[in-house]
Formats: C-alpha cells, structure tokens, sequence
C-alpha cells in the first residue's frame, strides 16, 4: 500500500459543532486522541507513509499539531485559506494538485475501526466508493444510489430521494466519506473539479457536487464496509455516539 497517498480534508470551520469546540474539528478527542490521530493510526496499520492534508481553519493549530507525524509519514499540506468562502471542492482541488498517484480521499470529522481501511485498500478493485449500512429514508446520511451494474452514479445527501431517483437507482447504502481513485481517475477529478469551479455559482459547493458531475462519466463501484464502527462527526449527537463506540471499554 506504499504507492497509495492519503489525501484528508481538513481545511473546514465546523459550525455545526462549535459548541463542542472552536479548534480544527479533526483535533476532536476520543479516548484521549484526536481524530487526525485514530487516522494517521490507521494509515499507519495499512502501510500509507505518503499523506497530504488540507488545512484552512486554524490552519497554523492544526499543522502544529500534525508536526508530531513527520518522522513516520511524508507528510504535505496544501492550504485553503479562503476556506469561508471556498467549499471543499476546491480543498480537494488544492489537495489534488499535490497528489500525482494512485490515492485514497478521506473527509477529516470521520472516525472508523482500522479493520474498516484495511478491508478497503486490500481490495484491489480500482476506483471504488467505502460505503456503510444504512437507510434510504435517513435524510442526514449521504445515500449511495447505483445503476443496475452496480456502479455509483450520484450520491444524496441531506434530502429525501425523489421517487424518479428511486426508480432510476438503487439504495447501495451511506457513503462514508473514504474513496479510492487510480491515477487515470485521480486526473480525471481533479479536471472535473477545474471545470466545476470556473462556474461563479460553485465556489462554496462542497465536493460531492462535482463527484455527482463526475460518476456521470465514471465507473465508481462500492466497497461494503465490514463493520458499522465507524462515525460521520458533524454535530454534538455524533461526537456523543464517537464517544460511546470508541471509547474506553
């Protein structure tokens, strides 16, 4: 796993959890380590060395902090500055412009089992989305909707899906924020995203807008995590169930 790089996206504010905390939310601590540490943790246990972070918010707190890793890793920043205005695609932009291989895309407020990762990068399908249990009917999850050959073609997240969507897609489960892209996909991205930002009206978009744009033109198959011990944190509720699924027994 030595040729995969780990790309994480970290440059965000995290408004919806500022009453837990007003550092970086991926410095959030779980039994007794932060989120940025349960994933260099597990990249660690599956042999990545090669990691890119996206930092914005406190971005001089959060690459201070990160200091610590740069005797194990090779570890590189590339900055969203304007993270206020700019959306996460263009940290994945800015991210992308520092990953030239094979990579796996990671969203920083996630805290997963390493048995999770491991299971992902063994498999050796290219191009593949990590996707989790879930219901079609939870409007908060990001639901994995795929085409009769069991490709993702879109992703909802946050709304109900249409019944036109219904008929067109199947429910593949919730999208965990963990992709892995082969180099011809990760130029291909990072194209998509180059376009998707010339359009004014993007700039504060986050990423799964211009995936959406991209699994239009692009095989995407899924990977069914193997354990539900994983945690999306974007509010206090889920810090609670991090807590409680991860903390100590």
């Amino acid at each position: 796993m030595s040729s995969l790089t780990a790309l994480i996206l970290a440059a965000g504010y995290g408004s919806r959890i500022a009453d837990v905390t007003t550092d970086p939310k991926s410095l959030l601590k779980v039994n007794e380590k932060s989120l940025m540490d349960w994933h260099f943790q597990s990249l660690a246990a599956v042999g990545i060395k090669n990691v890119v972070v996206v930092t914005g918010y406190k971005r001089e707190v959060l690459e201070d902090y990160l200091g610590k890793f740069n005797k194990d890793f090779n570890l590189s920043f590339a900055i969203n500055d304007d993270y206020k205005v700019k959306g996460n695609t263009y940290s994945l932009y800015f991210g992308l412009e520092k990953v030239q291989s094979d990579f796996l895309l990671f969203d920083a407020d996630l805290i997963y089992e390493t048995e999770i990762l491991n299971a992902f990068v063994q498999d050796k399908t290219a191009n593949q989305i990590l996707v989790g249990e879930s219901s079609i009917d939870d409007i908060e999850c990001s639901k994995a909707m795929i085409d009769k050959h069991g490709f993702v073609r879109m992703t909802i997240d946050k709304r109900a899906v249409s019944q036109e969507e219904r008929q067109k897609y199947s429910f593949a489960g919730e999208a965990t924020g963990i992709l892995k892209f082969n180099k011809v996909y990760r130029d291909d991205i990072f194209s998509e995203c180059k376009k998707f930002l010339s359009v004014p009206e993007n700039i504060s978009k986050n990423w799964e807008h211009v995936m959406n744009e991209f699994l239009f033109t692009h095989d995407m198959s899924i990977h069914q995590s193997i354990s539900n011990k994983w945690v999306e944190i974007d509010n206090r509720d889920d810090y609670e169930r991090a807590q409680k699924i991860f903390g100590e027994k």
